[in-house]
């Protein structure tokens, strides 16, 4: 074997000092297409898999079904530290709707860290998750513990499971059994209760089709009773319990999850009060009684993180914001991050295991193909993936969609301006965006410096039509200015935290935007880089003209600003003075965002003098219909689905299954197999920078560090390493046969964009 090893080194540290294999031109997806199958549990999902209706499921295996993987011989495995969270989620707001009028325990930050020391998390991790989890104490997933204030974690997380401090903790804050009848009683001069009377049903929203939920959610409710703690459980479906939870908020304590970003920038929208509206991403933090944010200071805290100018400013916030929230109010209760092993079955070929996220993901699908059932020795290679998810979407709407099942579907359609590598998070990809450049600009209105970033699209990147595939046009800037002001239009929407700090927007050329922050963060440039959509069809299909007059009545000179009293602007269509004729966006005028707290945009900032007595005519396009519904605005699927992703739909059951083909001119074409690390190659001097992926030494040396390893036995190596294992014959072992793929690719680029 290590001769084996030894010679392959050899023949690649030989190449590395040759000329290398010429650029190819992009050639054919060997994608077969995508099944994607709905189920209604885990369970229910590893069964298919055990069944070989599908190659693989969007969800982590539980111990049982880890050591059941490792004794099939039709399935390997690929773990990984999920970037997620589970939780306690405890309703923070002064009242729940169950219960008007009364202000809520759960808004006491005693009865909260009582709560909180009634919860064993060693005991939900070792002996629920079966070890399958790490422990976490503040609100950010254990691959990024590192960033949380390090005073309120671990051995020094302030409330430890300890029932009898739980219980004088109760009694010290006045929740204690006065008749005693077996229920603890409110406060005296309790808002809502005078006259201490017992405590009203605690109201414990249980999650009863994810398993670990439910057994975590029993023992807390179990250890409430014990404390008498009166408590009116709901163990229900997420379906059942989304709109008590999320839209209506009348709970008091919630079995949540939450699969998370790549950084804690997250904790911005989970918990500022600016997302706290039905439907809207924080459904913890709440009002006060004079409905008012509950946390100030924590709100602030949160604004540091988002709005950071630099990497300490960032730091800094996270640590005071993590330790608000669980030393100081104890907002809610996080548990355990996953570290997950999925299951895949051995047709499957070339798939990327995505850090903190696993085999869900672009790279996968553009990069996987399936072959020959070694078992049955079928012929799979010319069939679709088939991926099964644990749930069928609550909704495929790319405006407000919020679940993780929802996105498996609409990320296989819709894009972003920026990747990332799948290996290194921490590492920008380019992506629809060839290349951005940040810098700031002065803002005279408010006297600062904000953010500018200017975006380079590619230029071989088109729109395909949903049902058919057909390509429609190809993808512009102008589809990239529509796509933020579309998502700015509606600040109820779950994408709309990325849009709502741009300030305005200059199309430069049909590939060329700058986009303008009313504010300054080092996190701007990843904002409002999608989803992206389709200017020109979203135009006629959901928008319509609107014309509106506004009267000169004051001289107007350049670096005025009016508001128009008219709807948001998407799109200029016209704009005409009764004195001077045409006017020309960027040339006599723009338009700004007015920011908070109204969010609209329909600030005119007039470039050119304008006399009283003048009316100006703006025609331009704006929002019309309602965009809510199941699909965007409530439409068939077949006519929003418009795609830039690696698939485009043909089909869509909302029960039980979207059925996807291949988009044939997607610009990484087919990924050559020994592409392995992922790692992008800037190239240039002067901006835009073009580059490219290569098959190189760097993907070698991933495949030497896993040779050897296996993955689909009980105990599997830790140098396995699912993305090297390339070859049709020696399934889920990575030896010889990968070795000899690489090499007879080595040295091709791919993904070069066009010239600029």
């Amino acid at each position: 074997m290590k001769k084996i090893i030894y010679a392959i080194m050899a023949i690649l540290v030989t190449l590395m000092f040759v000329s290398i294999m010429p650029v190819q031109a992009p050639t054919p997806r060997h994608c077969k297409g995508l099944d994607i199958y709905f189920y209604e549990t885990p369970d229910a999902g590893w069964a298919a898999i055990v069944a070989g209706e599908i190659d693989f499921m969007q969800w982590s295996l539980t111990y049982e079904q880890y050591l059941a993987a490792g004794l099939d011989p039709t399935i390997q495995l690929a773990g990984y530290a999920e970037n997620g969270m589970m939780e306690f989620d405890l309703n923070n707001n002064y009242t729940i709707p169950s219960n008007p009028g009364v202000r809520s325990p759960m808004h006491h930050p005693e009865f909260r860290k009582a709560i909180a020391q009634m919860v064993d998390k060693d005991w939900i991790v070792n002996e629920v998750c079966m070890g399958f989890g790490q422990r976490i104490d503040a609100p950010i997933a254990a691959p990024q513990a590192g960033y949380a204030n390090q005073s309120v974690v671990g051995v020094n997380y302030p409330f430890p499971f300890d029932m009898d401090a739980a219980a004088a903790r109760l009694d010290a804050a006045g929740f204690d059994d006065v008749e005693p009848d077996g229920t603890r009683n409110y406060p005296a001069g309790w808002p809502g209760r005078p006259g201490r009377p017992n405590l009203d049903p605690i109201v414990v929203c249980i999650r009863s089709d994810h398993g670990h939920r439910l057994t975590a959610g029993n023992a807390l409710e179990a250890n409430m009773v014990t404390l008498d703690i009166p408590t009116a459980p709901n163990r229900a479906s997420s379906a059942v319990l989304f709109p008590i939870v999320m839209d209506a908020r009348d709970y008091h304590i919630y079995t949540g999850g939450w699969s998370l970003g790549r950084r804690p920038t997250y904790m911005y929208s989970l918990f500022h009060s600016l997302f706290w509206f039905p439907g809207g991403s924080n459904y913890v933090s709440g009002m006060n009684a004079s409905n008012l944010p509950n946390y100030p200071d924590y709100d602030a805290a949160l604004e540091d993180i988002f709005y950071a100018i630099d990497i300490p400013m960032f730091e800094a916030g996270i640590k005071e914001a993590s330790g608000l929230h669980v030393y100081d109010y104890c907002i809610n209760i996080p548990l355990w991050s996953y570290s997950s092993w999925w299951a895949y079955r051995k047709v499957l070929v070339g798939i990327v295991n995505m850090e903190g996220g696993g085999l869900e993901n672009t790279y996968t699908f553009l990069n996987a193909y399936k072959v020959d059932d070694p078992e049955t020795g079928v012929d799979e290679s010319q069939e679709p993936i088939k991926m099964g998810l644990i749930h069928p979407p609550k909704d495929l709407n790319i405006l407000y969609s919020t679940w993780y099942y929802d996105y498996a579907v609409l990320d296989r359609v819709f894009a972003y301006l920026i990747s990332v590598n799948p290996y290194n998070l921490a590492i920008d990809n380019p992506w629809i965006a060839q290349d951005w450049f940040v810098e700031s600009w002065y803002d005279p209105q408010d006297d600062e410096d904000k953010t500018k970033v200017t975006y380079w699209i590619r230029k071989d990147v088109w729109w395909h039509a949903p049902v058919t595939g057909e390509v429609v046009r190809q993808f512009t800037a102008h589809d990239v200015e529509f796509t933020i002001w579309y998502h700015y239009a509606f600040d109820d929407a779950w994408t709309w935290s990325g849009f709502k700090d741009v300030h305005h927007t200059v199309v430069v050329n049909d590939f060329t935007i700058e986009v303008y922050f009313d504010s300054a963060s080092i996190w701007h440039v990843y904002n409002p880089t999608g989803p992206l959509l389709p200017k020109d069809e979203y135009l006629d299909l959901l928008c319509a003209p609107y014309v509106c007059e506004f009267p000169i009545v004051e001289p107007r000179n350049p670096s005025d600003k009016d508001i128009l009293p008219c709807p948001t602007i998407l799109q200029m269509i016209e704009v005409f003075s009764d004195f001077e004729g045409p006017l020309t966006q960027y040339v006599d005028y723009e338009v700004f965002a007015t920011g908070p707290p109204d969010y609209c945009h329909q600030e005119i900032h007039w470039l050119r003098p304008l006399a009283p007595g003048d009316v100006v005519t703006f025609t331009y396009w704006t929002p019309l219909a309602d965009p809510h519904g199941f699909y965007l605005a409530n439409l068939d699927w077949s006519l929003t689905f418009y795609s830039i992703g690696p698939y485009y739909p043909i089909a869509i059951a909302p029960l039980s299954s979207a059925i996807l083909d291949c988009n044939p001119t997607h610009f990484l074409g087919a990924p050559p197999l020994g592409e392995i690390d992922w790692m992008w190659t800037w190239q240039g001097v002067t901006k835009p920078w073009s580059g490219y992926y290569q098959v190189n030494i760097f993907d070698a040396v991933v495949l030497l560090k896993a040779y050897g390893s296996r993955g689909d036995t009980s105990t599997i190596s830790p140098r396995w390493f699912p993305g090297a294992d390339l070859d049709t014959y020696e399934l889920c072992y990575i030896g010889l046969f990968d070795a000899i793929v690489l090499l007879t690719v080595y040295g091709q680029k791919f993904g070069i964009p066009p010239d600029p």
